[in-house]
Parts: C-alpha cells; structure tokens; sequence
C-alpha cells in the first residue's frame, strides 16, 4: 500500500516509521523545553532567583546528550524501532514524577530521568528513519517540523497550564499526554534491516576521508549545540521581559511555530542540492539575526528571533542528512549518536554560560555570545566545503 505525503509516495511501512519517529520527536523536545517557561513561574512561587533556577536543569539536558552515545551503539547491535518505542512510552511517567518533585537537588534528578528516556529518541529515530524511508531529506523534514512543534508547543502550554495548576500541575498533564501518545504508536507494526544491510549504502568518499569529514562536522554540531540549548533556555526570560503585547510563553511558541517552516523547506532543499553550501548558508544568514537580538524588544525582537530560529533549527534536515552521508550503515545509530553527544550533552555546557552572563551583565548579552559561536559554525562548515571542493554532496549520489 502506498500512499502520498508531501509529495512523497509513501509505503504503509515508511508512514509507520514517520509516525512512530515523529510522535518521538516530539515528545522528547516538548519534554525537555517544558522546564525553562516553568522555571519562571517555580521561580515566583518559590522566592527563588530564576538563575538558580535555571542551573537545575543542567543534570537533565547534560543526560540528554550523554545518553545518545551509548543508545547509538545499542541501537546498531538491536532493531532502532524497538529502541524508539522504549522512549515514547517512558518519557511521559518520568515527566510526571517531575511534579512530584520538591525544587532544588529533587527536581534536578527527575529531569535526568527526563533526559534519559528523551535522549532515546535522536540515535534510534534518526537511524531508522535514513535506513527505512528513501526521500531521506525530506522525511528528515517532516520529522523534524514534528520535533518543532514540540519545542513550539512547550512554552505556551507549560505557561497556559501553569496558571491554572502551577507547574506542577503542567509537568503531570504533559507527562499524560507523552504517554497516551506513545500507546497510540508503539505497536504499530514497521520493518527495517539489520543495521549494514541497507540496500543504499553511502560510499561516496574513502573511509578515512569520510572519517575525517565527519570530525570536521562533528566540531561543527559541537559549536551548533552550545547555541541551540543557550537560545532555548534564555528565550522565555527574555520576551517576558521585553515582549509586553503577548505572554511569554506566547512569544516563544510563536518564534518556533514560524521557524517550523525552515524544517520543511531544509528537507526539500536537502534531497535537491549540495548539503555543504545548504549548510554553510543557514549558518552564514542566521548570525547576524542573533546579534541583532541583543538590541531590540517587542515585535521586532520577535520577527528577529524567528528568522534566527528559522536558520537555527531549520537547518536540521540538512545537517542529519551530512550524518548519514558520513556514515557507513552498520554504525548509523552510533554517529547519530556522537552527533546528539555532542549537541546536547556538550551543549548543556551553555546553561552555566547563561546563567554567568546574567549574573555579571544582562540577559540580552546572551544573544552576541550566542551570535559568536554561530559565526564559528559557519567557519567550520566553510572548512567542510573547502576539504570536498569540487565534489559535491548530495543526498542521492546514485
């Protein structure tokens, strides 16, 4: 059975795989963006300033990331989709043991349960999804515009929910929902080969030139996920204090709504074009928009913010499509894996720089900090382009 989404004609197996990745894509985004909009109400509540705060999510986002390494090299010894379906029916219960939680070392280790059963999902669903799925670019897209609206979606629900229950209340009804979620698609019935058997497998370069090319773009998503986790804390803090026309969680659910945009059009552009130049101009055309953050408010700040977030995350498709195309099939799930180590576990790192820079200066200077490690992703990514000059890569060399 086929079917059509997209423009892609879709077996009954690959919509399975998107719909199983994309509930999970999901579900570990809004689960790992719900603390930084409750944090400000925890931190009302609890007479308690939000940078400290804000420093007990460190445990959680760190996990996040630690955990991708080891599910990846699991994850290539097993079947990714049985890996995915451990995460989408754990990740609610833990979010729910959150709100039972009393705030400081208590609440700091509830979100390391968070991150672990999030940190499944990026090794594991990205696997599956480059070895099942043959529009690779634009599944990736679609998965990722799944992702966004889970970061999207966090904000202004916490917020929303918060009001009426405290936070709480918001961490429980989030956690009910991940897991009615995840009933709903753990057992829809999907196929996939054992990890080296792929019938496409990506031997456009020598191994250790695919190697080397794979380090280079390894420092690249490095850098990238310091500026990712920095953006998405600082965020809801920011417009709630200097958006007044539309509340904070609002404001942030907005920027990332817009910005889901660029997840399409990156998925799209990736199964068309040369990855290097796709991904060295998102990076290129995002950072001047995360310096000018620093100086703006009201709407203008939040045009900027999307259009920064739009090259930010929009670019995702590209950037897990350079993975694959680095990467032999048997060791898929493990460089998904040290790609999502890097991004989120290193990445976590940005939650102390944050909350330095608050205590020292002001929030807004965030924003040309996180502008200054965007430029180096976009140097890192010129030195990628310059070590395959002349050669192209593409999505489907074949």
């Amino acid at each position: 059975m086929i079917s059509k989404i997209g423009h892609m004609n879709l077996t009954i197996n690959e919509r399975h795989t998107l719909l199983l990745t994309g509930v999970a894509h999901f579900g570990c985004h809004l689960a790992m963006l719900v603390f930084p909009t409750a944090a400000i109400v925890m931190a009302r509540q609890e007479g308690i300033a939000l940078e400290t705060v804000l420093g007990w999510s460190f445990a959680g986002y760190f996990i996040f990331g630690l955990g991708a390494l080891p599910i990846g090299l699991l994850t290539d010894r097993l079947r990714a989709r049985w890996v995915v379906r451990t995460g989408v029916l754990g990740i609610g219960p833990a979010m729910m043991l959150v709100a039972l939680s009393s705030p400081g070392a208590t609440i700091a280790i509830a979100l390391g349960g968070v991150g672990i059963f999030a940190s499944v999902y990026h090794p594991a669903g990205m696997s599956l999804i480059s070895r099942t799925i043959h529009h690779r670019g634009k599944a990736l897209g679609i998965n990722g515009i799944c992702g966004n609206i889970g970061i999207a979606a966090a904000p202004v629900l916490t917020e929303w929910f918060s009001q009426m229950w405290g936070w709480r209340g918001a961490y429980f009804v989030l956690g009910a929902l991940l897991l009615l979620m995840g009933l709903f698609v753990a057992f829809h019935r999907i196929e996939e080969p054992k990890p080296g058997e792929a019938v496409r497998d990506e031997h456009h370069h020598e191994p250790i030139e695919r190697l080397k090319l794979f380090l280079i773009l390894l420092v690249a998503m490095t850098l990238a996920g310091l500026a990712y986790r920095a953006s998405t804390v600082t965020q809801p803090a920011y417009f709630a204090e200097r958006v007044d026309f539309i509340g904070y969680g609002a404001a942030t659910s907005l920027v990332y709504i817009i910005a889901t945009l660029g997840q399409y059009l990156a998925g799209y552009l990736a199964d068309r074009y040369d990855l290097r130049v796709l991904y060295m101009l998102a990076h290129g055309f995002g950072f001047p928009f995360a310096m000018a953050m620093a100086a703006l408010s009201g709407a203008p700040l939040l045009a900027c913010a999307a259009v920064f977030i739009f090259f930010n995350v929009g670019m995702q498709p590209i950037e897990n499509s350079l993975v694959a195309r680095f990467t032999p099939d048997r060791w898929r799930s493990t460089g998904y894996g040290l790609k999502f180590t890097v991004t989120f576990a290193i990445g976590a790192l940005a939650v102390w720089g944050v909350k330095a820079i608050i205590i020292h200066s002001t929030i807004s200077m965030v924003f040309p900090a996180i502008g200054g490690v965007v430029f180096l992703v976009f140097l890192t990514a010129c030195v990628l382009f310059w070590q395959t000059k002349g050669r192209p890569v593409l999505n489907h060399p074949e």
